[in-house]
């Protein structure tokens, strides 16, 4: 490990912004690509990268990096990414047998009408949420997430900045987190 390594860790576990601000600049778009290379998706490798960021400002004091940090963020990106994917299988598997009564792996049919609801419920929420989300926020994220437009895409098509249409993204994302926090 280098010396700067050392420095920016040690910074990172005393609470030091500017350490954190540091590793943050230094690996976001290496990250960024990282997690986009694995899940194919812009905008979640994005908030793979935020969450990874999060997790190492929670958990700083008890940090025991032996080895690079770049090796151990991209580590922890890795495995968040492979996480992702796993957790979208399990979602796909569960929503086609929603959609699939003959395939039904894992299925909330007349059987399980609470399933059905709280999946009901969970659903009307969040397109509440959604439709509370102020215009160009909400624009913005409709295209991220059901057009799976780029950001690139997104921006040239707004004629915004990328940094914005990263900006409105961040909101939307931690707004919908808020609206479902009871359920998630």
């Amino acid at each position: 490990m280098d010396d700067s390594d050392k420095y920016l860790i040690n910074g990172l576990r005393q609470g030091n912004i500017a350490a954190f601000e540091e590793l943050h600049k230094r690996y976001y778009v290496f990250l960024c690509l990282i997690s986009e290379h694995i899940v194919g998706n812009p905008c979640d490798a994005e908030e793979i990268v935020s969450d990874v960021f999060v997790k190492l400002w929670n958990m700083r004091e008890k940090l025991e990096i032996t080895f690079s940090i770049k090796s151990y963020l991209t580590k922890a990106v890795h495995n968040t990414s492979l996480n992702h994917i796993e957790h979208n299988k399990q979602r796909n598997l569960l929503t086609s047998s929603l959609s699939d009564s003959d395939q039904k792996l894992l299925s909330w049919d007349s059987d399980y009408p609470i399933g059905r609801l709280y999946q009901s419920e969970i659903l009307e929420i969040l397109g509440q949420g959604i439709s509370r989300l102020p215009d160009e926020c909400r624009e913005i994220f409709l295209l991220c997430r059901d057009r799976e437009m780029k950001y690139m895409d997104i921006a040239a098509k707004l004629e915004i900045s990328v940094n914005t249409v990263k900006t409105q993204m961040k909101i939307a994302l931690a707004r919908l987190r808020e609206t479902l926090k009871d359920y998630l």
